[in-house]
């Protein structure tokens, strides 16, 4: 028994050598980060297959200087830009420039420019060709830029110049203040597209010294550009669906300023009927702190008369910019904040009723109240 296992011990190194024909990293190019443009205008005396239509951006990190100090260091990416008829002819082509293989499997971040998302036919025959292609995971970043976007993947971003891995941090920090972007994975803006026909995508800038804003959003509709919505009209959304954290409102109280921190908020949408009339509530339940106030003797606020009356204001506050994003979906007659797909969930029988016409001008008049309530579970005082 004892030589069987001696036996066993020296073949098991054999067996046990992992895959003979795999690729080492070192040999791979890791892609973190892809921006597709509409290219210039082609040559229409060419053949079809023949004609740019997409100009692609490739950012490909040093895999040796992404640890330690040196994750920041100058020259620590290369990109390659083409000019193809088809994403994966682009594809194609960055494999004859380059000695590695190229994946896609650790992808971050597609960023979209805007000429692309203005182009209806080419924008979705582009989603259709990533979602086809497997070595681009649904689980990648979708982000819109107004102008080109691979301009901006080849920004100088001082805090991280590898798009990707910043997009990748920006989302993932759990601590961040979720107040003027709503993440959007490429899988899930393709199936909101899919049911309901509308989606977002948040945008992403820079400014003269390379620093990276996220905020505000691309509206689509039935793959086709409708509008960007600034930041206000986004943070709105996001009170709409609940998702509002960290965030501080600030409100007048007694001709001074009064901030007020956002723990945690919940949003609930309820359906009935009202004088013949079917309308909805949009009702939001905040919690959170006073935070700055500069309270006296002669101006102390902790009492019980003076929480209710900054309550009220709170929840007037709220209700406002809430219905920044509710009085903008309206003005557009485009459901982007899902009341339509709530009724569905809620209350089947009567959206059988509105569905036909809810995109053709039913929305537009259906009546959305907003209503908060604003716990203040600390005040910030000093006994």
């Amino acid at each position: 028994m004892g030589k069987f296992k001696g036996l066993l011990f020296l073949i098991l190194p054999f067996i046990l050598t992992g895959c003979w024909d795999s690729v080492e990293l070192n040999e791979r190019h890791v892609i973190l980060e892809l921006a597709i443009d509409k290219a210039p205008m082609p040559d229409l005396s060419k053949p079809i297959n023949e004609r740019p239509v997409y100009k692609i951006t490739y950012g490909i990190p040093d895999i040796g200087k992404l640890s330690g100090a040196d994750s920041l260091a100058e020259n620590v990416k290369t990109t390659i830009t083409t000019q193809s008829p088809s994403i994966a002819t682009s594809i194609d082509e960055v494999e004859t420039k380059t000695q590695n293989t190229i994946t896609f499997s650790h992808a971050k971040a597609l960023i979209l420019g805007e000429e692309v998302l203005k182009d209806k036919e080419l924008f979705q025959t582009a989603l259709d060709s990533l979602l086809r292609d497997m070595r681009v995971g649904r689980s990648i970043t979708v982000l819109a830029t107004k102008g080109s976007a691979g301009e901006l993947t080849q920004a100088d971003n001082p805090q991280n110049p590898i798009m990707g891995m910043y997009v990748m941090k920006y989302f993932n920090n759990k601590e961040r203040p979720v107040s003027y972007a709503k993440g959007q994975l490429l899988g899930n803006f393709t199936k909101e597209l899919e049911d309901t026909g509308v989606s977002t995508m948040p945008i992403i800038s820079s400014n003269e010294e390379g620093i990276i804003e996220i905020s505000g959003a691309a509206l689509i509709k039935d793959y086709e550009f409708v509008a960007w919505l600034d930041k206000n009209e986004v943070r709105g959304e996001l009170f709409v669906e609940g998702k509002i954290k960290g965030v501080p409102i600030i409100i007048d109280y007694k001709d001074q300023h009064l901030t007020y921190m956002i723990k945690e908020q919940q949003s609930k949408i309820h359906f009935k009927e009202n004088n013949g009339k079917y309308e909805s509530t949009i009702d939001l339940t905040i919690k959170g702190d006073i935070t700055e106030y500069l309270s006296s003797e002669n101006k102390n606020i902790f009492n019980g008369e003076s929480i209710k009356e900054i309550t009220k204001l709170l929840e007037e506050e709220i209700n406002r910019q809430a219905s920044v994003a509710v009085d903008k979906s309206k003005s557009l007659g485009i459901d982007f904040l899902g009341i339509g797909l709530e009724m569905y969930r809620k209350e089947p029988k009567q959206w059988e009723i509105y569905k036909s016409e809810w995109n053709k001008g039913a929305y537009k008049d259906f009546l959305i109240h907003v209503d908060s309530t604003v716990n203040i579970q600390n005040t910030g005082i000093l006994e």
